[in-house]
This record gives structure tokens, C-alpha cells and sequence, in this order.
């Protein structure tokens, strides 16, 4: 596969900040920040990992001439989110009706010349908030490596630099397991994983029970609370809105 082009420059450019860090910095390691000690409505608060590892969300905006165009998120924070499962469940918010085919691709920062770990083509998915379970699709993570994965509509195959593109950062963490009751709500848990720093298995935690129990609003407003607290205002924004519904 040739790399997307913009997400090949973007890659290049993550593996110059990242190189020469230690692997606890690349991975965003589980020393906290105590920024977001603060509880906030809602009922969940998301305490970072330490900030070593370099910044990197995109948003979904047009990256060429072609305009009113669906927006596009990845449900990840603005640096490195950990998980601890090496086949996670990733997380993406699409406004409108898409366009055209979207793309979703996952790989290593440092492009090492092999295919990407993970690259599928969605014909028509459906607006809102979507899921890619790595595990349905044999892709697993190696621990301590830092990955980017994004979602990419195709508006013209011809001219992939007008695409609507939308990316993130993830690594799987090994060593010490979140601390969680497996009995546990998934209220709790989600909240206990996400004071933990594991960002992507606390949203997986609610999203799966959002799915199971579509009409709970408690589950959609902590959701969209997680969300919030990340910058992502507009999935939030349709949590809210589906929990009236």
C-alpha cells in the first residue's frame, strides 16, 4: 500500500520528536500529571499519562478546495493515549453522511517499509460514533511501540490530498494491569481505567455498554463527559443530543 501522503509527512515528523526519547517517554509511561485531579460533572476524570511523548492528534478538517464536507474525529486525546490490551477497540465520529469510501489505517511511527499493521476500506458507514475492534481483525500491538492510526474519506481517489483525515497516537502498555474489578459496572470500571490513564479502554468500556443499553443516559453523558475532557466537543455534543432522543 502507498501511505496516505499526508499522514506519511505527519508519521515523519512525529519519528524526528520522538527519536532519542526513552521508551517510557514514546509510551507516555504511567507516572500521572495531577493537571486533572479536579472532578468533573459527570463522574469521570481522565488523569493523563506523563506528557514525554510528542502531541499528535489531527483533526478531521478538509485538507484540499472541496468544501461542506462531514466532519471527522478520532476518539483519542491530543498526545499518546495507552491501552492495555494489544488487539484495543478504536474509536471514530463521523458528522454526516459520508462522502465517499473511509479508510482506516493503522502503523508504526517509524514507516519501517512494511505494509501497515491494519488498513480497511468502509463503503458506507453510518454517522456518528464508530468502531474498529483490532482483535476482528488479527492486528496486535507490540508493548513499549508508539502507533498512529487514522480515518481517512476519500472525497476524490485521484487526489488524495483533498481527503478529509483524522488521526491519533496509541501504545500498549505492559507491566502493572489496570487496577479494575472485571465484575465491576461499566461505570466504574470505565472511571477506574480512565483515573488510571488508560484512555482507550475506559471509552471501550462505555461504548460497548452504549451499545448494549442505547438509551442510557448516564452512560452517554460520561461518555461525552471523557470527550469533553479531551477537546472532542462535537462527538460529545452527539452523545448529549442522543441521550434526549
Amino acid at each position: 500500500m502507498t501511505r496516505h501522503p499526508i499522514l506519511a509527512a505527519t508519521l515523519a515528523a512525529t519519528t524526528i520528536l520522538s527519536a532519542g526519547l526513552p521508551v517510557a517517554a514514546q509510551a507516555a509511561s504511567s507516572e500521572r500529571g495531577g493537571a486533572q485531579e479536579a472532578a468533573v460533572p459527570g463522574g469521570i476524570v481522565y488523569v493523563p499519562p506523563s506528557r514525554g511523548a510528542p502531541q499528535g492528534r489531527i483533526g478531521g478538517s478538509t485538507r484540499g478546495p472541496v468544501g461542506g464536507l462531514p466532519s471527522l474525529e478520532v476518539l483519542a486525546p491530543d498526545h499518546a493515549g495507552l491501552t492495555a490490551s494489544p488487539q484495543p477497540t478504536l474509536l471514530w465520529y463521523l458528522g454526516a453522511p459520508a462522502k465517499g469510501p473511509i479508510e482506516i489505517v493503522v502503523d508504526t511511527v517509524e514507516m519501517s517499509g512494511r505494509p501497515p499493521l491494519l488498513d480497511v476500506t468502509l463503503q458506507r458507514p453510518s454517522p456518528g460514533i464508530n468502531a474498529v475492534d483490532l482483535a476482528q481483525h488479527k492486528v496486535r500491538l507490540e508493548p513499549g511501540r508508539l502507533y498512529r492510526w487514522s480515518v481517512a474519506m476519500q472525497v476524490d481517489p485521484a487526489q488524495r490530498s483533498g481527503d478529509v483525515l483524522a488521526s491519533g497516537m496509541i501504545v500498549y502498555q505492559t507491566g502493572a494491569s489496570p487496577a479494575v474489578d472485571r465484575k465491576a459496572p461499566p461505570a466504574t470500571a470505565a472511571s477506574r481505567l480512565a483515573a488510571q490513564g488508560y484512555w482507550y479502554d475506559a471509552l471501550a468500556v462505555l461504548s460497548r455498554a452504549i451499545a448494549g443499553q442505547p438509551g442510557d443516559a448516564g452512560l452517554r453523558d460520561l461518555r461525552a463527559s471523557l470527550l469533553e475532557q479531551v477537546g472532542l466537543r462535537e462527538p460529545a455534543a452527539y452523545d448529549r443530543a442522543g441521550r434526549r432522543e
